[in-house]
């Protein structure tokens, strides 16, 4: 094995060429029968380049780590319950905070050199090499994953194991990591996982990251990023600052979290407290002024300058429990009641109260290091003994360094278990399982700021049940009660949905939807025709329907125009009546008279129910009045015109008068005529049930985005159609035999106002169809439906029945008129034939 180190250290010493200070060769060491070698940081401020690599020195708690170790051999030699009979020594080197000083001072330890001194040179690891008094079984350390990276390249060639007090990177013992590396302390995964839950219970999807170009954090930060990005959150604006923040960087943070506004909360990764009060002072001093919560993942927190800047944070921090027997201990030292070999001892305390203001009561508390260094030495010796128990009878002068010792030991120290510091320690996977206590700094009562814890994070627990807070407990910025809102979206107003902003990553704008859409999650929905969007633009409301309402002018007039329509058919029926003995009335055929002007009364009254509010009742009412009017006009009208048509057609070929011209056969033929409609009524009611009392919506097309409206009118179904095709078959007919009588001679004046009122309804109801299909509001329908029924009835009142009424009040009849009737159909058939208007007279009885 001597052979292979030392062509090890041959090719290391050809390519390996650095300065190694000599401050590196000094060694704090109490041998015994078994060593395990230590590597920690006390000194290493300056610049290796500049030949200050060991120049500057790290705080007392440095120390403390050193005489943590001492401490815990010390209590391992004096329990004869490990190691019996054997005594456990130490040697620790001071690696300066250099991953090159920890390869030689590593070396020097499993070689079992002694390092030399030459000149102002530290020769590691010295000419002397495989002094089995020297060589250490295991390692502690070291206190960085980039130390601890480069060190267990070197002693796994040894297969001595390297258990770390500080090392955290999950790499390191990944599938393809080291199996000899150990570690006391949770690893990056677990720090990692502790902060996406906690940014996950409180919804935080948009964080902002200000961390240090340190290689540990960097490794953090990965491991973040990559379970944030499985939480669908984003961390997307980041900020990389030196391990000692310059002015310029800082101010370049400051305007990079001002440019991002919703980002307000801020995770902060660095390596030193001096780095962290050093973001909090920039932050201070910002305008405007940035009020964030900070999250925060480091053991410095308690190192944290405690004020207002940081009111409202979030620490994560791991166990770190008070080690009483070795504060006494530490104390002892400094009081002289205990002595010590530690060589920096005297460098770090002589001369100054520093050691003893660090030393106060509960100091081991605020170390995060401390348990788990003690915890390193002791679950090495626990191994140790086990080892030494399974190969060396308990004797150990030949067997320690023998074929098969160090396999035995890193076995035995995989599934070592004892009482920790920290309660029972075991390792799981090479690392221990997490137990993190959650803090947030808070004002108290005094006016100063402390970290008060409010719940835990525990690794060994199922998800979800992991973390726990108690929210009582939590005080946010400005002792707000409000958890902080971090997404990186404006709070839409009503009407508005969430869509992600292509100018923006992770972000999210808001788009308005359409004004009769609603907002359903992050989609907008639009509403039925019938309804319309509430005030929050939740829920689709059922649109309250609106009619025609009498106060309205355009129906106030259609009403006064029905009335007076009604009027005038009374005064028109009281006319017919009075002068019934009329020869003019007479000769017009009193029978179907009286069908028209009840056709014509109806006609009027139809429009009453029309413009009613829509019901079933109301709207048949109206339908079938409606075309019940419009048969017995047409039908009374077609059988007179045609009547007249067949006696002048029939006066020039013959005496005889034309047959069924008489009262009662006219009077049969229209109720024929009449009763068809009645017959369709009822057979469309029973095909299409409701065709006559079915309601029509409207929907007006309203102003730019104003609401919708629903108005409601009777619908004219398919059962009204039907019929009143029925009734423009009436109306062909008259038009038809109105045309056939166009050469009736002047004097026959009523065959001409049969025309005119035949033809005269035909432009209304023309009129009226395209503006009824076109309709979109309830006021339209009711003028084309009604102006129709009005405009037929005034046409028919004023051409058939006002002249005759006329003449028969205002006009004296000749004695020749009073003997129209005994005039012989020989004479009518020759005036008609000769023309002699003067000598014939319009009757055509």
């Amino acid at each position: 094995m001597i052979g292979v180190c030392g062509l090890f250290v041959l090719i290391a010493h050809i390519v390996v060429s650095t300065y190694i200070p000599r401050e590196v060769c000094t060694t704090y060491s109490v041998p015994g029968d078994v060593n395990i070698g230590g590597l920690f940081s006390l000194h290493g401020d300056g610049d290796v380049s500049e030949m200050e690599g060991c120049r500057g020195r790290y705080p007392v708690s440095a120390l403390q780590l050193t005489e943590a170790m001492a401490f815990a051999v010390m209590t391992i030699n004096q329990d004869d319950s490990v190691l019996p009979n054997v005594t456990l020594g130490f040697i620790i080197h001071d690696d300066c905070s250099w991953p090159e000083y920890s390869i030689w001072c590593s070396l020097s330890l499993v070689l079992g050199a002694q390092p030399s001194l030459e000149d102002d040179f530290c020769n590691i690891p010295g000419p002397n090499i495989g002094t089995t008094e020297r060589m250490a079984v295991g390692i502690i350390g070291t206190a960085k994953t980039s130390s601890s990276e480069v060190v267990i390249n070197t002693v796994e060639l040894f297969e001595r194991p390297l258990v770390s007090y500080g090392a955290t990177d999950q790499e390191l013992h990944g599938e393809h990591g080291h199996p000899y590396f150990f570690s006391t302390i949770p690893s990056d995964s677990h720090k990692a996982e502790a902060i996406v839950d906690i940014l996950a219970h409180y919804n935080w999807e948009y964080t902002a990251v200000v961390y240090s170009s340190d290689h540990d954090i960097m490794h953090l930060l990965h491991d973040i990023l990559d379970l944030a990005n499985s939480h669908s959150m984003c961390m997307d604006v980041q900020v990389m600052l030196s391990e000692v923040p310059t002015v310029d960087e800082l101010r370049v943070m400051v305007e990079v979290l001002q440019e991002h506004r919703h980002a307000k909360v801020i995770l902060l990764l660095v390596s030193s407290a001096a780095a962290a009060n050093a973001v909090m002072s920039a932050v201070s001093t910002a305008e405007p002024p940035l009020e964030r919560t900070w999250v925060a993942s480091d053991s410095w927190g308690t190192q944290l300058v405690r004020d207002r800047r940081s009111q409202g944070g979030v620490f994560i921090e791991y166990s770190k429990p008070k080690l009483t027997e070795f504060e006494e201990y530490f104390r002892s030292l400094l009081t002289g009641l205990n002595t010590t070999q530690n060589p920096w001892f005297n460098e770090f305390c002589s001369g100054s109260d520093i050691c003893q203001e660090s030393s106060e009561e509960g100091f081991s508390g605020e170390i995060a290091t401390l348990a788990p260094t003690i915890d390193a030495v002791l679950s090495v010796a626990y191994a140790l003994d086990q080892t030494i128990s399974d190969l060396c009878n308990n004797s150990i002068s030949n067997c320690i360094f023998q074929k098969g010792f160090d396999d035995n030991l890193f076995r035995n120290l995989q599934k070592v278990s004892f009482p920790g510091t920290r309660g029972q320690f075991e390792f799981e996977g090479n690392f221990v399982p997490a137990q993190v206590s959650v803090k947030n700094m808070q004002r108290q009562e005094g006016g100063g700021f402390e970290l008060v814890e409010i719940g835990s994070w525990s690794s060994v627990l199922m998800d979800g049940e992991r973390l726990t807070i108690d929210e009582r407990l939590v005080q946010w910025v400005e002792g707000n009660s409000d958890i902080p809102q971090s997404v990186c979206r404006d709070v839409c107003p009503v009407g508005y949905v969430e869509e992600i902003d292509s100018t923006k990553r992770c972000c999210w704008k808001c788009r308005a939807c359409r004004v009769d859409d609603i907002v359903v999650g992050t989609e907008c929905v639009s509403c039925e025709q019938n309804e319309w969007p509430n005030s929050n633009y939740t829920v689709c409301d059922k649109l309250h329907a609106k009619t025609v309402t009498w106060d309205e002018p355009a129906v106030i007039s259609l009403i006064f125009l029905s009335s007076l329509g009604l009027l005038l058919c009374v005064l028109a029926t009281i006319g017919m009546i009075k002068h019934r003995r009329h020869p003019l009335i007479k000769a017009s055929s009193r029978e179907l008279s009286c069908v028209n002007l009840l056709g014509l009364f109806l006609s009027f009254v139809t429009v009453y129910p029309l413009l009613c509010p829509p019901s079933a009742t109301s709207c048949g009412m109206g339908t079938i009045l409606y075309v019940s009017s419009f048969t017995l006009i047409f039908a009374s009208l077609l059988l007179k015109v045609n009547r007249i048509y067949r006696i002048f057609e029939s006066s020039t070929k013959t005496v005889r008068p034309p047959r069924y011209t008489g009262p009662i056969a006219q009077l049969v033929i229209v109720a024929l005529l009449v009763m068809i409609q009645p017959l369709l009524i009822l057979i469309t009611a029973l095909v299409k049930p409701g065709s006559w009392t079915s309601i029509r919506n409207l929907f007006p097309i309203p102003p730019r985005n104003q609401p919708r409206t629903l108005e409601i009118f009777c619908d004219l179904d398919i059962g009204f159609l039907v019929a009143m095709s029925y009734n423009f078959a009436l109306l062909g007919a008259c038009c038809f035999f109105a045309y056939k009588a166009r050469n009736v001679p002047g004097n026959f004046n009523e065959a001409r106002f049969y025309v005119a009122s035949v033809y005269t309804t035909l432009v209304p109801i023309l009129a009226a169809m395209p503006m009824y299909f076109t309709a979109d509001n309830a006021i339209s329908l009711a003028i084309s439906i009604c102006l129709v029924l009005i405009i037929n009835g005034y046409v028919t009142v004023g051409c058939v029945y006002l002249p005759k009424l006329y003449i028969a009040t205002f006009k004296k009849v000749t004695e020749q008129e009073n003997n129209h009737q005994s005039l012989s159909v020989q004479s009518r058939r020759t005036f008609v034939l000769s023309g002699d208007s003067n000598r014939v007279h319009p009757s055509t009885s």
